[in-house]
């Protein structure tokens, strides 16, 4: 990658979204001067039901979780994003009825680039195109079987998964969050994110201040969560999607 397109897509700590990252010097170039380098806070909102964002999201150091609102207000998390996609009402097909809310779970480092300069950019590049394509498949995907295991699957269970994939995603064994933001995203109480997260440090899986989760033993970790965490694992991420089609590509 050219030195200019590296320093317009690698945050402050070094990383990188993964789907920029890997597309070629000449659909980079054509997203390139339209990008711009942001850095939100823990529980910025990106979008909300009403509202939908006129940019697209991509995260570098930071985790978006993409909630769906109940007519109560309550909120439950239908999917995340960090690195190995982007985010954005531009993963809704429907762009006049995107009923989610889109929020800052973990603060950090993002490119954003206004919708409109995307989807120029998906008409000019079938590799934007695939990132595009993969990136809605992604969210869909998650949402499904989140659904699913909202429904059957235990909290313990669930936090657990939480918990795992968030560390995949952020490539990080220590994560920047709150029980609340946690709870939140999860569909259950405080209370009950507090109990579990007391057992799994007792237990030495964990170890929790607040704001703050590092996890110990992550194949304990791996062994309490739901099937979920490898049914929504790394093979579907759209960054993982992309390089396998270009390596499908260059074989040919």
């Amino acid at each position: 990658m050219h030195d200019d397109l590296q320093t317009q897509f690698v945050g402050e700590k070094g990383h990188h979204n993964k789907c920029l990252a890997g597309l070629s010097s000449a659909s980079q170039s054509i997203l390139r001067q339209h990008l711009t380098n942001v850095a939100f806070r823990e529980g910025t909102v990106l979008w909300e039901p009403e509202r939908p964002v006129d940019d697209v999201y991509f995260p570098i150091s930071g985790l978006v979780s993409v909630g769906f609102v109940m007519t109560d207000g309550a909120c439950v998390e239908v999917g995340s994003i960090g690195r190995e996609a982007c985010a954005g009402s531009v993963l809704n097909v429907a762009q006049s009825d995107f009923p989610t809310l889109g929020t800052v779970l973990i603060g950090g480092d993002f490119t954003q680039i206004p919708r409109a300069e995307f989807l120029r950019a998906a008409s000019e590049s079938d590799e934007v195109k695939m990132l595009l394509r993969f990136s809605r498949d992604w969210i869909t995907m998650q949402a499904q079987q989140l659904a699913a295991c909202n429904a059957v699957h235990s909290a313990d269970k669930r936090f657990c998964r939480w918990l795992v994939q968030s560390s995949r995603r952020m490539e990080t064994a220590t994560l920047h969050v709150t029980q609340e933001a946690i709870a939140s995203t999860l569909g259950i109480r405080r209370t009950t994110v507090t109990m579990i997260a007391q057992t799994l440090q007792q237990n030495g899986i964990i170890q929790y201040r607040r704001g703050k989760v590092t996890i110990v033993d992550m194949a304990r970790l791996q062994s309490g969560a739901c099937d979920c965490l490898n049914t929504i694992a790394r093979p579907y991420w759209p960054s993982t999607r992309i390089a396998e089609a270009q390596t499908e590509a260059r074989t040919i």
